[in-house]
């Protein structure tokens, strides 16, 4: 269709909000009646006329209203687009005029429309930022630490050799029976309960009174629970417990040797293999952690850099969708969210929410800038890769991504990487200065 004969004045509200406002020549708007008029005519169906014979003046008795809808639809359709490419004006979001106003015959068609455009502004230099740079070195203190972790990870539980009282730090098997005022409490009754001794997790007064125990004993004591305590009916009470010891349990930790090593599986056939692996695997954590400290400083200083006013409807469709995310991570820990304050969960997430997208908007231009592009090869390179880590065919993770429409945001990440890459090899790095001294 040819383009509609427009005039377009156009008000700058703020730096990223345009007032257009549009008029139609009455010319063309008696042309798009004529036409909406001839359309209908051809399949109108009127009692006592044949199909492309209904008078105009029988299809404006019945039809008037509805074709003076659809022509003003189609004349603001039509010309805002007319308008959009005359302005070279990039629509992010539209308020629209409500309702639209209606077609009179003989007259201009006129109508304003707001809409939010993106932010102009002049890229600020990205080269030579001075950097915090954390590092990444790896002493044999965190390789030790790690080792003990895995250790302790891999303690088990064994009955004590020789009967002894309970000790701090032992697992117990008991039985217990709360009483309150002298009566039994049906909701205060265990039985084979396992209990660490000393940890607090059940109650720090009723663990202390069983250290001392012997197994087979029994023993009576009063404990007040505090206001806090995970039984409702319990909390805050003064509550007699009668409890029977049935067994001791000790934590045996597994020594770290060869043995050890072999036993977790992999290629490890010596602790020194296992030592190797840790060390690797907190390098590459420190790396990754070294990168993000140093991304986000890149980040914090472009968008102090750039004070431009962002577009609220981009931080509300960001938060939106980081808001989806938080819900679907609460979800896979078993939390049910139905009732969960949504309004106030998004208000929380407005702040992140205009910090990312004004971090993507800096990040596009600079991209512009670099001429930074990412090939179809470095995209499959990536879903082979990722293919290989998870163990799966990667035309099987090239149709996952395809399918929930996430390869345009890999392409987006791997350019991203790119940018980084380019600004922080860049940069000014300086280790972290020690910290002050404390009065």
């Amino acid at each position: 269709m040819t383009p509609i004969p427009i005039q377009v004045e156009v008000e700058t509200l703020s730096p990223i909000k345009r007032k257009l406002a549009i008029v139609v020549p009455k010319e063309e708007v008696a042309q798009a009646v004529d036409r909406a008029y001839r359309d209908l005519g051809k399949r109108a169906k009127v009692k006592g006329f044949r199909p492309g014979r209904v008078p105009r003046a029988v299809l404006e008795m019945y039809y008037r209203k509805q074709v003076e809808q659809e022509v003003s639809d189609d004349l603001v359709r039509r010309s805002l687009g007319e308008a959009l490419q005359e302005q070279a004006l990039i629509p992010l979001n539209f308020h629209w005029p409500e309702p639209v106003p209606p077609v009179v015959p003989g007259e201009d068609y006129r109508f304003v429309v707001e809409l939010e455009v993106p932010p102009e502004f002049e890229l600020a230099d990205y080269r030579g930022l001075t950097l915090t740079d954390p590092g990444a070195e790896v002493t044999e203190e965190m390789v030790d630490a790690r080792l003990r972790e895995i250790q302790e990870h891999n303690t088990t539980l064994q009955p004590v050799a020789e009967p002894r009282p309970v000790q701090e730090g032992d697992f117990v098997i008991l039985d217990y029976q709360a009483y309150f005022a002298g009566e039994e409490l049906p909701e205060g009754k265990g039985e084979n309960i396992y209990l660490e001794v000393g940890a607090g997790k059940f109650n720090p007064e009723f663990e202390q009174h069983l250290i001392g125990l012997l197994p087979g004993g029994e023993t009576r004591f009063s404990v007040e629970l505090p206001p806090d305590f995970f039984h409702p009916l319990l909390a805050g009470k003064v509550i007699e417990f009668a409890v029977k010891l049935h067994e001791i349990k000790e934590q045996v930790v597994p020594e770290l040797d060869d043995a050890f090593a072999q036993s977790l599986g992999g290629n490890f056939q010596t602790l020194a293999d296992l030592r190797e692996a840790v060390r690797s695997d907190i390098i590459k954590k420190k790396e990754r952690e070294r990168q993000a400290h140093l991304e986000q400083q890149v980040l914090e200083q472009l968008a102090a850099a750039h004070p431009f006013e962002v577009p609220p409807s981009l931080v509300r469709r960001e938060q939106e969708a980081m808001h989806r995310e938080q819900l679907a991570r609460l979800q896979s820990y078993g939390v049910k969210v139905e009732g969960l304050d949504h309004p106030r969960m998004l208000e929380t997430l407005a702040p992140k929410a205009e910090f990312r997208v004004k971090s993507r908007l800096i990040l596009d231009r600079i991209a512009q800038a670099e001429k930074v592009e990412v090939s179809e090869a470095e995209v499959e390179e990536t879903l082979a890769r990722y293919a290989e880590a998870l163990g799966r065919p990667v035309e099987e993770v090239r149709q996952y991504y395809r399918q929930n429409n996430l390869l345009e945001p890999l392409r987006q990440q791997l350019r991203d990487e790119k940018i980084m890459k380019l600004i922080i090899g860049q940069a000014e790095l300086h280790s972290e200065a020690p910290a002050a001294p404390k009065e």
